[in-house]
């Protein structure tokens, strides 16, 4: 009859610890360092002479798809963080200037805020978080040359536009406008264009966290093709759907 295995009854106790606080999110790391060691330990128990193989083989076992499991909720959580940090509900037409329920744009093709059918600039639109004003886009080459005269120049065929931003936090916590939201140029080209200026006037990202009711107001710059003609749009983080504005 097989001895009693006590290396391999203490590699299935911690593996099966291990185990546990790897399906809990805010205790990974203690898995992470138990499944090791048990799967260790359930190791050198398989290679001793005369032992009990079976709770050696259970730990083996339960460390492997305990550190699948981990893996699992880490990128889990990871995931989660990542939509969280960057991520924001989708935008929609403040009722005001639909004259009727928000509609969240891109939901059909003829939606308002949609490519075919833009905003005017100066519309407002809106989420769980922001209210959202872009004003009269304009050709800005000068004034960013004024700002920094370090500024590169625009590529040959390039013009540099500002698009000024008011944007009205709703949520509960406090928002950070400049990297809660997104502004593009998609020109008629069918081409989105998102490089910024270099150092400009009165720069959104230059605003610092507002509270509920606080107001972040600056100005972004994209560099476009000459004659800016196509339409602008913002997007709540880098997920969200856009809300297309034309200036025509």
């Amino acid at each position: 009859m097989k001895q009693k295995n006590t290396v391999g009854l203490i590699a299935v106790i911690t593996a099966v610890i291990g185990f546990v606080f790897a399906c809990i999110p805010g205790a990974l790391i203690v898995g992470w360092i138990l499944l090791p060691i048990a799967f260790i330990l359930g190791i050198v128990g398989l290679f001793q002479s005369g032992k009990a193989k079976g709770t050696s083989i259970a730990a083996v076992i339960i460390a492997i798809v305990g550190t699948i499991v981990g893996f699992i909720v880490f990128f889990t959580v990871v995931t989660d963080a990542v939509d969280e940090a960057f991520g924001g509900s989708d935008l929609s037409v403040a009722e005001s200037n639909s004259g009727d329920s928000p509609v969240t744009s891109g939901d059909s093709q003829d939606a308002p805020g949609s490519r075919d059918n833009p905003l005017p600039i100066g519309a407002t639109v809106v989420n769980d978080e922001w209210n959202i004003v872009l004003g009269t886009p304009r050709e800005a080459g000068d004034e960013v040359s004024a700002e920094n005269p370090f500024n590169d120049p625009p590529a040959p065929g390039m013009e540099f536009w500002i698009v000024p931003v008011t944007a009205t936090y709703t949520g509960d916590d406090t928002g950070l406008a400049w990297t809660d939201l997104t502004i593009k140029f998609v020109g008629s080209d069918n081409k989105t264009y998102s490089d910024s200026c270099g150092v400009i006037p009165d720069n959104l990202n230059d605003v610092d966290e507002v509270y509920p009711g606080g107001i972040a107001e600056g100005n972004t710059c994209i560099a476009v093709p000459a004659g800016a003609d196509g339409l602008w749009s913002v997007s709540a983080g880098f997920t969200g759907k856009p809300s297309f504005f034309s200036t025509s």
